[in-house]
């Protein structure tokens, strides 16, 4: 009967590897159900390195480790022209026409090869007319520029520039950067070529925009241009500086968009030719060059080393004056960087190349049945196996990245991980016997939620903990020693079973988990092994009601003459939390400098008289919620930095009438204490202490209040120092 179920499970899992394969490649080939996880995982991947540079303490490092195999720097000759903010403060914005003119003589004075003009200019100089034959006749002068024309990517309309701009310029070009952008608006593929538009959606282009369409007049690359399809910027741009025909380069790359291949970002140094530096720095890609700078022959030697024989392309970076896309490297990456970064590809010979459908497919259809066959093994072998199956695909995918090819990664892996998943769940499920076993040799001595959650996931059986946001709590009772003396030991049993049972029962109720007890102690914790996001809460509730719980049992224990107090300590903070202990003997709980701060407030409620103390880990974010009082500044044993400590006594507005007009007094009496009147603070503090007769921090206060008052204290930091660990 056994081997018939697993053979019927066996086929089952066959036939569903089988269908699994198929539909995962309709999903992701013809639906595309994971192609936005892929757009980003092909961004994170390129980050990566940075992240794992800031672990060790070099930030901004896109080539730590692999990082120099897969991202590259900017080609030094790809410069930004930068109408930036230094620019826009001299010579205003919109920026003028006429220093266009001026702009493209210097630069060709320098030496640039090809400029690239991210700006567009189609009305007339509203100024000076004769701004446009300055800027016309540079243009043509030059005979390197490339000018711009606006596209209507719906209809293919065309917006005429500047009459007589297009037969000046080397080439008219597109800027559009939006025409093939992801659904999460990065660009990611770019368009040398404009592509022509499906108005059947048959596939095949309709319409398409060539320069000998264009209406845009006479054009300087014409008649040699006239069959080529129109430009994008940094393609026309490249074209010039090679002296190379656009024809050439569209037998290439056709019209087809390539996948780009970002570099990463350097911080330089702003405006290095003053004489002064500006102390500024520019974090881009490409070098940006103020205009303003061009202008007025204030550059630096490495500034005019990039623009000799280089190529530039002028645009705003200016706050708030340039279209900007998020990028693998930025969220605000300016537009014309795009088509730098297009110059950059294809000068290098580098845009990234899709593997291709047919490998995707054949993987897909591999990959679920490796995790089939790892059916047959323990379910940590098959965890291992496909951990390091994923990072051999992880790795795989890197080294593709390295030779400039790329693919549905996500794709990929999950047509692995999601069967990988599937039969490590089956194979559990069918392991009740060793669930069984678990909770037999391990009910014993750990928490039944500890037993739950271990038969969940065994690999929490290890020595090892995990570090965690915790609250921790430790319950004294108060004269311990002086009841053991008094009292016979059968007594002194009795009694702490009554008191610590019912301080169980309070943590248990605020579903906290009991730790252990050491001696009259009882410590407990909060947000493990379940996550409790009110741990905070609930911990300082489970304190307040083990004092009320006291009162209690102080009145109903009538067998016991000696009625004892207790005090709580209360802290929040990362902790380790796990099965700690030896090889042959674990036990489930925390340490951590935390959870010792948790138990130094316990013992420092002697120091102020109080009965519960929390710090301001644990109750800063939970005082709109408690009647409460504020103890004091203390810094404890072994620590600097002092530590705000608090007293709660109920939820807010629950609190008993005279702890209410207690506290009213005591407040005000702090408010002066703090700001040196100890004098005027007396009246406040006697008068809380006579609404509550006994209150040990009014008492506190009253004494240190005399004290100061006859002689005040030089150079306080307004904190205690306490001088023994409690």
């Amino acid at each position: 009967m056994q081997q018939t179920t697993k053979n019927k499970s066996s086929k089952t899992i066959y036939i569903t590897a089988g269908v699994f394969s198929l539909v995962w490649i309709i999903l992701t080939q013809a639906v595309g159900i994971t192609e936005s996880f892929d757009n980003k995982w092909s961004d994170v991947r390129l980050v990566f390195p940075r992240y794992m540079a800031e672990i060790y303490g070099r930030s901004d490092d896109y080539t730590f480790l692999f990082g120099k195999y897969i991202n590259k720097p900017a080609d030094p000759q790809i410069t930004i022209t930068a109408i930036d903010d230094h620019t826009v403060g001299k010579y205003g914005f919109p920026f003028k026409r006429k220093y266009y003119g001026q702009l493209i003589d210097k630069l060709n004075k320098l030496g640039v090869k090809s400029i690239g003009m991210d700006v567009m200019f189609f009305e007339p100089d509203k100024d000076d007319l004769s701004n446009d034959a300055r800027f016309l006749s540079s243009v043509a002068k030059a005979g390197n520029v490339v000018n711009l024309f606006a596209i209507n990517k719906e209809t293919l309309s065309v917006k005429t520039p500047l009459p007589g701009l297009g037969s000046r310029s080397a080439y008219m070009a597109y800027p559009n950067s939006d025409i093939s952008l992801d659904d999460d608006g990065h660009a990611r593929r770019f368009y040398l070529f404009y592509p022509g538009l499906d108005e059947n959606f048959d596939g095949v282009s309709e319409k398409t925009l060539n320069y000998g369409n264009l209406d845009l007049g006479k054009l300087r690359c014409s008649p040699y241009c006239d069959d080529v399809k129109v430009a994008s910027l940094g393609m026309a741009t490249y074209a010039v500086a090679t002296s190379t025909p656009l024809y050439d380069y569209h037998k290439i790359y056709g019209s087809s968009p390539i996948m780009l291949n970002y570099r990463y970002p350097v911080f330089r140094q702003a405006h290095p030719g003053w004489e002064k530096p500006s102390g500024a720095t520019i974090d881009s890609t490409f070098r940006q060059i103020s205009v303003a700078d061009i202008i007025e022959d204030t550059l630096a030697p490495e500034e005019k080393e990039s623009l000799k024989g280089g190529i530039t392309l002028v645009g705003s970076t200016a706050l708030g004056t340039y279209d900007h896309f998020p990028a693998p490297f930025s969220t605000l990456f300016p537009g014309v960087e795009i088509h730098a970064t297009c110059i950059d590809n294809i000068k290098h010979d580098d845009p990234l190349m899709d593997i291709g459908g047919g490998y995707l497919t054949l993987a897909i259809l591999l990959l679920p049945w490796l995790a089939v066959y790892l059916r047959k093994f323990s379910i940590k072998v098959m965890v291992s196996v496909s951990a390091v199956t994923a990072a051999v695909l992880l790795v795989g995918d890197y080294a593709l990245l390295c030779n400039q090819y790329t693919l549905p990664f996500i794709a990929m892996m999950l047509s692995f991980l999601i069967p990988s998943v599937y039969v490590i769940v089956d194979k559990g499920l069918s392991e009740g016997r060793e669930k069984k076993w678990i909770k037999s040799t391990f009910g014993q001595y750990l928490s039944p939620k500890v037993v739950e959650l271990i038969t969940k996931d065994p690999s929490k059986l290890s020595l090892g903990g995990e570090k965690r946001d915790m609250t921790a709590f430790f319950l004294d009772l108060a004269g311990f020693t002086t009841m053991s003396e008094k009292l016979s030991p059968e007594e002194l049993t009795a009694m702490l079973v009554e008191y610590l049972s019912a301080f169980t029962d309070v943590i248990l109720k605020y579903d906290g988990t009991v730790d252990k007890y050491i001696g009259d102690c009882v410590v407990a914790f909060w947000n493990a092994p379940l996550d409790q996001a009110d741990h905070r809460k609930l911990g300082v509730l489970a304190a307040i009601d083990c004092q009320k719980a006291m009162t209690r049992l102080n009145v109903s224990l009538t067998q016991f003459t000696i009625k004892p107090k207790c005090r709580v300590g209360v802290n929040s903070g990362p902790m380790v939390v796990g099965n700690m202990g030896s090889r042959s003997r674990l036990s489930y709980t925390v340490m951590g400098d935390s959870v010792n701060m948790a138990s130094r407030m316990e013992g420092a409620n002697k120091y102020f008289h109080s009965k519960i103390m929390t710090s301001e880990a644990t109750f800063g974010d939970l005082k709109d919620l408690f009647d409460y009082r504020y103890l004091g500044s203390i810094r404890v044993v072994g620590k600097a930095i002092p530590t705000k400590v608090y007293e709660p006594f109920a939820p807010k507005g629950e609190a008993a009438p005279e702890e209410k007009t207690m506290l009213a007094h005591y407040a005000a009496g702090i408010e002066k204490f703090y700001k040196g009147d100890y004098a005027g603070s007396l009246p406040d503090f006697k008068a809380a202490l006579a609404a509550a007769p006994g209150d040990g921090p009014s008492q506190f206060y009253i004494d240190n209040a005399e004290k100061f008052a006859k002689e005040p204290i030089k150079d306080w930091d307004q904190s205690f120092n306490l001088t023994e660990k409690g």
